[in-house]
């Protein structure tokens, strides 16, 4: 046969088919070995993925070959649950050859919780532990409880608990809140714990269940909850806790009617319960009861006389406790017998009814070892103490346990006291020490009352005295000056031939104070400036030295400058403390105090005064006094008090116009008789000489020409407005004696060509008010005219129509403003009223204005007034209007500032500058 040549490339491909496996024949069977781990049987499913047929479904004991397969065919195994064990995940695989699989399980941690048993081994197991009964932090559960063994913890819940079941949520004034969604309120009760006691009932430990599965909460545990009925709840609670904080319990569980498991969490003021899932999973642990001794006497100790006194007592022995114990009390002079006790668990009685404080609960027999204690007192005072401490120790001396009781001692002798108890002094003062002393038991005799404790410095003779019943006496404390400030417990003892008593006090000395009084009623300062305010600083108990004095309570953008002074006793000495106002220090009226580190603090009150804080102020270019002010178009005319000049033969009046700045803007002099009276004009101010016999009257305008007008024949002019109208007008009204009778009558006059003429307006019985009946709108169309009287009237002129409208009303008012759409309002006293739309008048009670001056040219929502002493803004945007009043002493007068606002002159005091202050 002839032989192929293969190429090497060729070669080494059939090398390579050669030596790989090869697919099994079509009809080739293979075998699955299905093998177990962790358990002995399991139900397994074995299914065929590419028909869907079951090769096998049921429990599986320790493993098993399924033989003839095909080859080729993929199949999956499905191990399924076995209690307490994980279940192993799914496998597929293709059997291209037979295989073995393994499903491995795993013993999970801790046993299934269960709602109605409490089960399993308990580490940490106190040696001893007999019975367990469920518990929480102040009762137990008597009606279910069980015996513990070495192995560990059984307990069955079969019946209702025999605590008293309380609601889950808040009823009636618990204090607590509710934000929660409820099907019911169903009665409970809740146990976190298991109590192991000995078979004598001794309280060994606690026995808790812990989650390690299944559990929302990090560190929770399972509690066992009894509820009366089936309930939803989900939601807060919170509650008022013991130490002043708040608790909050989240709750979130469904409740069957009886026990029920449930996981419970606790913390720093937060309590959460929540319904445990079925795959919940948890382990017991026990906690040991630390040994401790309590001791429980049957009675209170009680001396009548010396003898000793015998108690019945019992010693409980807490987590078992044994050894030899120490016995003595807190009670100076009170000993009790025997000093040593041993104790043991042979000598332990479980017959006596149990009285201690945590087992009474139980309604059981604990250990205890009943005894006698036996008191003795050799102390020489009576005395009752509630409670007394019967200390228990061990060999070493450590503290192992305590009892209380109380303890009174009423042999026949005395008891004394102190009213008050504490007593304060000065260093060189004398003070009395009350003292009441009461005979116990027939007592009499003279009895010797000694104070004790006394430092240097202070002294106190001893005082006798009867005591028959009762007896009060004082010990006088003499002070030389030169004890130190301090407090001392003292003690009085009471002694007669064979008997004492005793009782403590205190005694305080305080330091030597100095007292500071204000040397006036009132201060005023002004933004932007400072002055002094002076106060007298005196001595009290003492006092030598210096101190330091400052003002406190001061308004905002005030400081004051403290200021050392020397005191001398039997001397004051008065020291000028000075003040600062910033340029926005805060306006208005402050109390303000004086203050200094060596102030008497017993003192009944820190001395006070009122600082007003003023605007700021500029002083006015004049050389003597204010006769009268004007509103200019720019600033304020302002007219000073007038001189004779020989040269003209006349008085001479200074009228200037001032800025807002105090700046002089014009100045001009015009002649007069005893005043004269400024109006203002559109474009000045009028100069009117008020002498009704020689009446003058100029103009000067804003530049300060000077023009002479026609002499008006004003007759006895009654009141004047104080500036003209829209028409250049004056109003006034004149009265004139004829016939016998006074007549009234209402007239306006040109001044610039004197002509008088009369307004067809009745008036009569008239009578002037205050500096001002006639108050215009800011245009000067509208005009508001008060007659003063009881009722008095009230009318609005159009000063172009000369049509009148009188309000009808019978509220009083003395002053009145009005804007340019005619709306009114009116001041009387205290009262701000307005008028309405509809004729209705609404009156503001306590709302302060002054008389008032007009609407703010700047701000339509602002009205201002003004009395002798300070300015009112009258804030009317609200529904009821807010007035605020800024102090400045002495108002000259006041008018509306064009820019806003309001100037006002005024001086504080006596002898100082005239000032202008712009108030906005």
């Amino acid at each position: 046969m002839k032989r192929l040549q293969l190429p090497t490339a060729m070669l080494g491909l059939t090398v390579l088919l050669t030596a790989c496996p090869q697919p099994p024949a079509p009809d080739a069977t293979v075998s699955l070995t299905v093998a177990l781990t962790g358990v002995t049987s399991a139900p397994i499913k074995i299914t065929n993925t590419t028909t869907g047929a079951a090769l096998f479904d049921g429990n599986l004991d320790t493993g098993k070959v399924f033989t003839n397969l095909t080859a080729g065919t993929t199949v999956k195994i499905e191990p399924g649950a076995v209690n307490g064990f994980t279940t192993p995940p799914a496998q597929t695989v293709t059997l291209d050859a037979s295989k073995t699989v393994t499903a491995e399980y795993k013993a999970l941690s801790g046993a299934a919780v269960q709602a109605t048993r409490i089960q399993g081994a308990v580490a940490d197991l106190p040696t001893g532990a007999a019975i367990g009964v469920l518990g929480n932090s102040y009762e137990v559960d008597t009606n279910n409880e069980v015996a513990v063994s070495s192995s560990g913890l059984d307990l069955p819940l079969t019946r209702a608990p025999s605590s008293r079941l309380s609601t889950l949520l808040p009823t009636g004034n618990s204090g607590c809140q509710a934000t929660v969604t409820a099907s019911a309120n169903p009665n409970i009760a809740l146990f976190t714990e298991v109590n192991l006691l000995s078979s004598k009932m001794d309280y060994l430990g606690t026995v808790t269940e812990q989650i390690v599965a299944g559990g929302t909460m990090t560190g929770s545990r399972v509690a066992r909850l009894y509820s009366d009925r089936a309930a939803t709840v989900k939601g807060t609670l919170t509650c008022p806790a013991s130490n002043s904080a708040t608790l909050t319990v989240n709750l979130d569980v469904t409740l069957t009617a009886g026990w029920n498991a449930v996981e419970y969490a606790s913390g720093q003021n937060q309590l959460t319960i929540r319904t445990l899932g079925g795959s919940a999973r948890s382990t017991l642990k026990a906690t040991r009861a630390p040994g401790a001794v309590s001791i429980a006497l049957q009675k209170p100790v009680e001396f009548t006389s010396d003898a000793d006194v015998a108690v019945a007592a019992q010693i409980y022995q807490d987590g078992g406790y044994t050894g030899e114990i120490s016995l003595s009390t807190n009670v100076p002079g009170l000993t009790v017998e025997p000093k040593t006790v041993t104790l043991t668990a042979a000598n332990l009685n479980s017959q006596a009814a149990g009285v201690a404080a945590y087992l009474r609960r139980l309604g059981v027999n604990p250990q205890r070892l009943d005894t006698t204690l036996t008191f003795r007192y050799n102390g020489s005072s009576n005395l009752s103490l509630t409670p007394f401490q019967i200390v228990a120790r061990d060999a070493s001396g450590k503290q192992v346990g305590i009892g209380y009781s109380s303890v009174t001692v009423t042999r026949p002798g005395l008891t004394v006291s102190l009213f008050p108890s504490e007593v304060q002094m000065y260093p060189g003062d004398t003070r009395d020490v009350n003292v009441t002393a009461y005979g116990i038991g027939g007592f009499t005799g003279s009895v010797t009352y000694t104070l004790t404790g006394l430092p240097a410095g202070l002294s106190a003779q001893p005082v006798t005295a009867n005591l028959n019943g009762s007896s009060f006496v004082t010990l006088k404390v003499v002070g030389d000056g030169t004890v130190k400030p301090g407090t001392y417990p003292v003690t009085v003892t009471a002694t007669s031939a064979d008997k004492s008593a005793t009782t403590t006090g205190k005694l305080i000395v305080n330091a030597p104070t100095i007292s500071v009084a204000f040397t006036g009623y009132g201060y005023s300062v002004s933004q932007g400036e400072t002055t002094s305010i002076p106060v007298s600083v005196s001595s009290s108990n003492g006092f030598s030295g210096t101190t330091t004095v400052t003002l406190t309570d001061l308004p905002a953008g005030v400081t004051a400058t403290p200021k050392t002074v020397t005191v001398t006793p039997g001397a004051s000495t008065q020291v000028m403390l000075p003040i600062q106002a910033t340029s926005d220090a805060t306006l208005g009226n402050a109390t303000i105090k004086a203050s200094s580190p060596n102030l008497d603090p017993n003192a009944y009150a820190s001395p006070t005064v009122t600082l007003s804080v003023r605007p700021a102020r500029v002083a006015l270019p004049v050389q003597s006094s204010i006769s009268g002010v004007a509103p200019a178009s720019s600033g304020l005319w302002v007219a000073s008090e007038g001189s004779y000049d020989p040269s003209k033969n006349s008085y001479m009046f200074q009228v200037t116009r001032v800025s807002s700045a105090g700046d002089t803007l014009t100045s001009a002099s015009v002649a007069g008789s005893y005043s004269v009276r400024l109006i203002s004009t559109v474009s000045g101010v009028l100069a009117l000489n008020a002498d009704s016999s020689a009446p003058t009257v100029s103009q000067v305008t804003d530049t300060g020409t000077v023009t002479a007008l026609p002499t008006p024949a004003l007759g006895n002019v009654t009141a004047m407005s104080n500036s003209t109208d829209s028409q250049g007008r004056v109003w006034f009204i004149q009265s004139r004696y004829d016939a016998g009778a006074v007549t009234f009558s209402l007239n306006t006059w040109t001044p610039s060509t004197g002509a008088i003429s009369p307004v067809n307006l009745a008036v009569s019985n008239f009578s002037s008010y205050g500096t001002q009946n006639f108050f215009f709108s800011p245009d000067r169309k509208q005009l508001m005219l008060i007659m003063p009287g009881y009722p008095g009237s009230i009318y609005r002129i159009d000063t172009a129509t000369l049509q009148a409208t009188k309000v009808e009303t019978t509220v009083q008012a003395t002053s009145a403003a009005v804007t340019n759409s005619g709306a009114v309002w009116l001041s009387a006293y205290s009262t701000l009223s307005r008028v309405n739309s509809d004729g209705t008048v609404t009156q503001f009670d306590s709302v302060s204005s002054g008389e008032l001056l007009g609407f703010d040219l700047k701000a339509a929502d602002v009205l201002w007034g003004r009395d002798s002493s300070g300015v009112y803004r009258v804030d009317i945007s609200a529904a009821k209007p807010a007035s605020t009043f800024v102090s400045l002493g002495n108002v000259k007068g006041a008018a509306l500032n064009a820019e806003g606002g309001v100037l006002a002159v005024w001086s504080s005091d006596y002898n100082a500058p005239v000032s202008v202050s712009r108030i906005k």
